[in-house]
């Protein structure tokens, strides 16, 4: 009967010293740091031509093989003249912004590489260059899809090559 008693008596302080780890706490503390920044987001909404990746900010446009005397690539329509031709179509672009008070933009544009020999780009009926940034608008509205005409001007004079270039938008909070 001794050793039930004993045996009891130890099991009770078992459970005593069990409630005890139960009762045990530790704490910590996270710290968090941060500021909110301004921000606006440019994407090319539309665009003439086979597109891909509107919405975004690196679409493309595929014209495939252009000629003066054939159609237009899709998206665009051509105009023939005494001694060039031109594709027009537009490009969409929407900036959006966030965390800011600005109530409009600055939009520019500017090509990546000088244009092939004999071509010219306009946007808005301004010629581009790969030397300077041409202002497209100066009062955009966010949040909107502006449409910005878009022509490719190919002399006759110009050789049978790729026109590949890129055109790069810029917003600017005003």
């Amino acid at each position: 009967m001794k050793k039930y008693l004993a045996v009891a008596a130890a099991a009770v302080a078992c459970l005593g010293t069990s409630a005890a780890f139960a009762a045990t706490s530790s704490s910590g503390t996270l710290t968090v740091t941060g500021t909110v920044e301004s921000s606006i987001n440019l994407t090319i909404e539309s665009a003439g031509g086979t597109s891909s990746g509107t919405s975004t900010a690196a679409a493309t446009s595929a014209l495939g093989n252009i000629s003066k005397y054939s159609a237009a690539p899709t998206g665009f329509t051509m105009a023939r003249g005494a001694s060039n031709w031109t594709l027009s179509s537009t490009v969409g672009v929407k900036v959006e912004k966030a965390n800011l008070t600005s109530t409009d933009y600055t939009l520019t544009a500017q090509l990546s590489a000088a244009p092939a020999s004999g071509i010219d780009w306009k946007l808005n009926g301004s010629t581009l260059s790969d030397s300077a940034a041409t202002t497209l608008t100066s009062t955009g509205t966010y949040a909107s899809t502006g449409s910005y005409s878009w022509d490719i001007v190919v002399a006759d004079s110009a050789g049978a090559a790729a026109i590949d270039n890129s055109i790069s938008f810029a917003a600017t909070s005003n």
